[in-house]
């Protein structure tokens, strides 16, 4: 008798030394002790080792240090031992989310769904890899369901927002943001995606006054000193353009930027033309941006410098060879300007302006012939190349073909009557 009642005093102290083990671990990682508070979990996961919330705990400890593997590894465990836990799926879900494995994602987000069927977490998170997949129907589907649960979460008028804005519905988009900012009116996000929406709607001046509000609240907003920059050369304001350029770049070398984590997808209203767009292409771009003003402002060394830092991040973009090709260009120095033609083309064959371009270049060193046929090559893959039209023209009055010259004068002028004109650089 006495035996038995020294096991269950035993046993009952184990029990409450694992529990209290447990409450310290999560009081430090409330704290943010993570480190402590993963050293005492792995000591209750060897007390108490069919305990399924030990797991979920430890995984959520993983998670937050970045172990993601070994988070995956625990809700999984986890779910084995309580397979109806629906955080544990909603956790996991996440998790696989960070590792970019979507489908694996939305998969745990429908079983945590089915054991939590009003979890407005869940819908959101869910809503979320529908945004990044760009199944915008299903996104906003999700969203508005996580709000009938959870109406005042700012962050969810957000990302319905910029599904909205994502699919052009800027009314709707315009009242998330509205919505959003009426719950949390410090959400820089918030005014900075309200902000492309004015733009979008062709209203500057507002969605400037919204990316001005954005960098008061968060002054790391990268994308918001991008497109209040893209903003303010629309209105004509070159040098304001290039300072919020200049700053976004250092910005993306400050060590604390990088520290960020990505929530959403990040928006803007000028983005690369890469369909899955990552700080290095956003860096390429940016350089590509700030090189055409500086380009436009006479700062030739600084726009070929800014073109060449561009092509060291992408050195596939055929726009940004072209571009740096027409400031050599502008210093008459042709045959480095010749070389960067040939290697947009060598990367984008059916490139009508850079045929265009080449052609001025072969022009002014006196290859007509060269000129002549690219000029004619440009034209055929895109006869509304107004620029094309009045190079070949002088090219052809060189040659004395006066007949021929003025026919593409002609066909020039009846372009620029009917607004066909094109632009050969743009930011």
């Amino acid at each position: 008798m006495r035996e038995s009642q020294g096991t269950a005093y035993r046993s009952n102290a184990t029990v409450m030394h694992w529990k209290a083990l447990l409450n310290q671990a999560v009081d430090h990682a409330r704290r943010g002790d993570l480190q402590a508070a993963l050293t005492l979990l792995n000591q209750v996961v060897r007390l108490q080792p069919e305990d399924g919330k030990v797991y979920y705990n430890r995984g959520c400890v993983h998670r937050d240090l970045g172990q993601l593997e070994a988070a995956i590894a625990d809700f999984s465990t986890a779910i084995y031992l309580i397979p109806n836990y629906g955080n544990a799926y909603l956790n996991r879900g996440n998790v696989h989310r960070q590792q970019g494995d979507l489908g694996a994602a939305i998969a745990d987000f429908d079983c945590a769904l089915q054991h939590q069927p009003t979890s407005a977490r869940t819908y959101g998170s869910r809503g979320l890899v529908y945004l990044e997949q760009q199944q915008y129907k299903r996104a906003i589907a999700d969203f508005t369901r996580a709000l009938q649960h959870q109406p005042k979460f700012a962050k969810l008028y957000l990302w319905r927002g910029c599904s909205y804005l994502q699919q052009r519905q800027f009314a709707a988009a315009i009242a998330d943001f509205n919505a959003a900012l009426a719950q949390d009116e410090a959400l820089a996000e918030a005014y900075h995606n309200r902000g492309l929406a004015y733009a979008y709607l062709n209203n500057y001046y507002q969605a400037i006054a919204d990316m001005d509000k954005a960098l008061q609240h968060d002054a790391y907003l990268l994308e918001g000193y991008a497109n209040r920059g893209m903003l303010r050369y629309c209105l004509g304001d070159t040098e304001g353009a290039i300072a919020d350029y200049q700053h976004a770049i250092a910005l993306s070398q400050d060590p604390e930027f990088c520290k960020r984590p990505c929530v959403a997808p990040s928006l803007g209203l000028y983005r690369s033309d890469e369909q899955s767009e990552g700080p290095t292409i956003r860096m390429a771009e940016l350089y590509n941006n700030r090189g055409t003003l500086r380009a436009e402002l006479g700062d030739t060394q600084g726009a070929i410098a800014d073109y060449t830092a561009s092509l060291r991040l992408v050195p596939n973009k055929a726009k940004t060879y072209n571009n740096r090709g027409l400031v050599y260009c502008q210093q008459e120095d042709y045959h480095p300007a010749i070389r960067d033609f040939n290697q947009a083309l060598s990367l984008q064959p059916d490139y009508a302006a850079a045929y265009s371009n080449r052609g001025s270049a072969r022009s002014r060193i006196g290859d007509t012939v060269g000129a002549l046929q690219d000029f004619t090559r440009a034209l055929d893959l895109d006869p509304n190349l107004t620029e094309a039209y009045l190079s070949r023209a002088q090219t052809l009055a060189q040659l004395h073909d006066t007949a021929a010259a003025l026919q593409d004068y002609q066909r020039a002028l009846n372009l620029r009557e009917k607004h066909c004109s094109r632009v050969l650089v743009t930011p």
